[in-house]
């Protein structure tokens, strides 16, 4: 059963108050993080005032969840992490399916021929150690905690699950430029740009199933960080493609599902 907001909660959980939030979340991102972003793009190591503003930057979000939601009176309901009967279960379910998608798009991969150098992307710096801790934190209060849940209600799961996802992806451009390399990463975001949205809907479907408990967003979030395939050569383009098929179907199936949850009007 999907968590909905009862009659005298319609206004909270309506789509209004989404665009201040994303407006917050971007601002607060991109202010903190255009410092270092400055930096790789001269090729030059960002200052240490830099660095902590970039890491920071993953927490707008949360920022600008909490903003909104004090204003709006629901901040109980975004930051809540609720543990009902069937909460463990399928935040235990979320961690493992990212790696069960991009697992089996590795094992098709090589079974259909293609080019692949690793099947796996585990977390070895200690940036992207941190990574795996503050960004599903700093970022699922505020996509699936309060964009969501008013999106849902003013255009359906499926559809608010998609537009919660592009802007996730689009919030993402903060985050283009390439820390290796000092380039702007425009193939990788576009391919973000495609999966997010996608990966979103399956997120949207946990979400629903575990009562609307946030936990189920971060341990899936969590999880993606687990395996960063998008850090495949690009040359390895039947891996991406693959990648991204496996996860359309995923999308497809969490979407027929989501599409028969009532949505309260």
């Amino acid at each position: 059963m999907g968590m909905r907001p009862s009659a005298v909660q319609s206004e909270v959980y309506s789509a209004r108050g989404v665009f201040s939030y994303y407006a917050l979340a971007c601002g607060f991102t991109w202010c903190l993080g255009f410092p270092a972003t400055s930096a790789f793009l001269r090729h030059e190591t960002p200052s240490a005032l830099a660095t902590a503003g970039a890491g920071l930057s993953a927490l707008g979000p949360l920022f600008a969840a909490l903003v909104v939601s004090i204003r709006q009176g629901s901040v109980r309901d975004v930051f809540r992490i609720r543990t009902s009967s069937p909460w463990l279960l399928w935040t235990t379910l979320a961690l493992l399916t990212p790696l069960v998608l991009r697992g089996l798009a590795a094992a098709l991969t090589a079974g259909l021929g293609f080019e692949i150098s690793k099947w796996i992307y585990p977390p070895l710096l200690s940036t992207q150690v941190a990574a795996l801790i503050v960004f599903p934190l700093g970022e699922e209060f505020g996509w699936r905690g309060f964009a969501y849940p008013r999106l849902r209600e003013r255009f359906g799961s499926v559809r608010g699950s998609l537009i919660v996802g592009t802007l996730w992806s689009l919030w993402h451009l903060g985050y283009m430029v390439n820390m290796r390399t000092g380039e702007v990463a425009w193939v990788e975001q576009l391919e973000s740009l495609i999966s997010l949205p996608l990966y979103s809907v399956i997120m949207s479907w946990f979400f629903e199933k575990a009562r609307g408990s946030v936990a189920v967003a971060i341990a899936f979030h969590a999880a993606a960080h687990l395996n960063h395939i998008e850090l495949s050569p690009l040359s390895e383009t039947g891996f991406h493609l693959i990648h991204l098929g496996v996860v359309a179907i995923g999308a497809s199936v969490a979407a027929r599902a989501l599409s028969r949850v009532p949505t309260v009007s």
